[in-house]
């Protein structure tokens, strides 16, 4: 496990993007250029105080990697605690973030042929892979779908345009509308299963020959264009999926009949430190720990970042959720702690095992 990191950055820049988004900027002093090395794709959390408590929220970054900035993109949620944090920071302003993390890039090198596709802020990850790839790989070229209510909610519309313009034989960009009539009826709407399969038999993207796939959206969109690729013949290793919001829940109680006990003590080991504590069926893993002095790394609670994520090594524990892990981890005994089901009564969880 990396283990997460907090640092301030200064605030270098806030433009606004749409009506309700944001990119901010934050400048890399040199003494941190390490830890904030990343890979595109990558997302970064962020701490800050209210009146309620301490927060931590993920946000991927939507810059490519460099030395001397880190950008974000913020969808700003009415009512929404970190919205109403940053309606209180300025230019020259700092904020803690923490070291990149996340399993979202391109896993190979010099791919030939990119498929990206992404729903709202779900394009803030992708252009960090898009920018990137086009600067640095010289012959890859890239299919980007895009979804959006209109033309107006676009984020990076700009820029994307810029980058359409430097790279047209490379760069091939489709936007769909759900609430704004195109002339093109293929662009209506959102993306769909139906409107992969057009877009193939049309010429317009290439599933035979694609190095890897990326999507970022809402958990409908994502599974079922996932499913999808599975089933065309696409390897499970050439997709890759992030999910920008999920539904939080509002309680966390097990409720699984698998129970065997109504507590359990749990051994954890993180920083080659061994410690313990003891929860109850009905309590929140990660709170529980924290009234023990255990500080688990966590960025979102609602199993879609994996910042959590350690191993059971002896007894039995399920996930109420998960939106992170692939198959081969949880076979392998991995689970995300921000979602555990103690079963048995004593659970040895490894935080260290990466």
């Amino acid at each position: 496990m990396i283990k997460q990191v907090f640092s301030e950055l200064e605030i270098s820049s806030v433009k606004k993007e749409t009506k309700n988004s944001s990119r901010i900027r934050f400048s890399i002093p040199r003494a941190l250029t390490y830890q904030f090395s990343h890979k595109p794709g990558q997302y970064i959390s962020v701490q800050f105080d209210t009146k309620k408590g301490t927060h931590i929220r993920t946000y991927s970054i939507s810059s490519e990697p460099n030395n001397k900035y880190i950008e974000i993109g913020v969808k700003h949620i009415e009512k929404g605690i970190f919205s109403k944090f940053l309606k209180t920071k300025k230019t020259g302003d700092k904020i803690l973030l923490s070291n990149p993390e996340g399993k979202f890039f391109p896993s190979r090198k010099n791919p030939k042929k990119l498929l990206l596709i992404a729903a709202g802020s779900g394009i803030t990850p992708i252009m960090s892979i898009l920018k990137s790839s086009l600067k640095n790989e010289p012959e890859t070229k890239i299919a980007l779908l895009y979804s959006n209510k209109s033309f107006a909610d676009m984020m990076f519309k700009e820029e994307l345009q810029d980058l359409k313009d430097k790279y047209i034989d490379r760069l091939l960009v489709n936007n769909f509308f759900s609430r704004e009539v195109q002339s093109t009826e293929i662009l209506n709407g959102r993306i769909t299963k139906d409107k992969i399969e057009f877009l193939q038999k049309e010429g317009l993207i290439d599933l035979d020959s694609v190095d890897q796939i990326f999507i970022c959206g809402p958990i409908e969109m994502t599974t079922e264009l996932q499913s999808y690729f599975k089933k065309f013949g696409i390897a499970e290793k050439k997709i890759k999926t992030e999910l920008f919001f999920v539904t939080p829940t509002k309680d966390f109680k097990i409720k699984s009949k698998d129970l065997k006990t109504t507590e359990s003590k749990i051994d954890i080991i993180m920083d080659g430190s061994r410690k313990t504590f003891f929860m109850k069926r009905n309590e929140d893993f990660i709170e529980k720990a924290n009234q023990f002095g255990i500080n688990i790394p966590y960025s979102c609670k609602n199993g879609m970042c994996a910042t959590c994520r350690c191993k059971v090594i002896s007894g039995k524990a399920k996930m109420q959720k998960n939106y992170s892990l692939e198959e081969w981890e949880i076979k392998k005994g991995f689970i995300l702690s921000c979602q555990l089901e103690p079963i048995d009564k004593e659970i040895f969880l490894d935080f260290d095992i990466i």
